[in-house]
């Protein structure tokens, strides 16, 4: 923010803030077609079954999961979900192994999808 400002729109924005931080993490369980994810258990179940993921792949779950049917490019989600420093290699790697992960425990079309040559999205929509 530029000075001068006013109190009313330094109000105004704080509050914006606090909405968009409190509607993240509002909820304990995030849901999408048939696939929960409880973020205060750090589960991953599918039709009742416990989805077996590593650390990483959970982090992508959730990631995806908070932002259902947006299209995120390959450096997009390693900031965003990448601890270290990895390759855009890998970000294909464990995304085309979460979806695969995903199709076989729950077994119908991949949650996690390819859009091709704009990145990845999670969708309950076939593609």
């Amino acid at each position: 923010m530029t000075k001068p400002f006013s109190p009313r729109e330094l109000l105004a924005r704080i509050n914006a803030v606090l909405r968009r931080t409190s509607a993240a993490g509002a909820g304990d369980t995030l849901e999408a077609g048939g696939l929960v994810l409880d973020t205060a258990s750090h589960r991953v179940t599918a039709g009742g079954q416990t989805v077996q993921l590593g650390p990483t792949e959970y982090r992508l779950l959730q990631f995806f999961m908070e932002h259902p049917e947006r299209v995120y490019s390959r450096s997009q989600v390693l900031d965003r979900v990448w601890a270290a420093t990895c390759t855009s290699r890998s970000v294909r790697w464990t995304c085309t192994s979460a979806a695969a992960q995903g199709a076989r425990t729950y077994g119908r079309e991949s949650l996690v999808q390819t859009v091709r040559g704009a990145g990845y999205r999670f969708s309950t929509q076939p593609e």
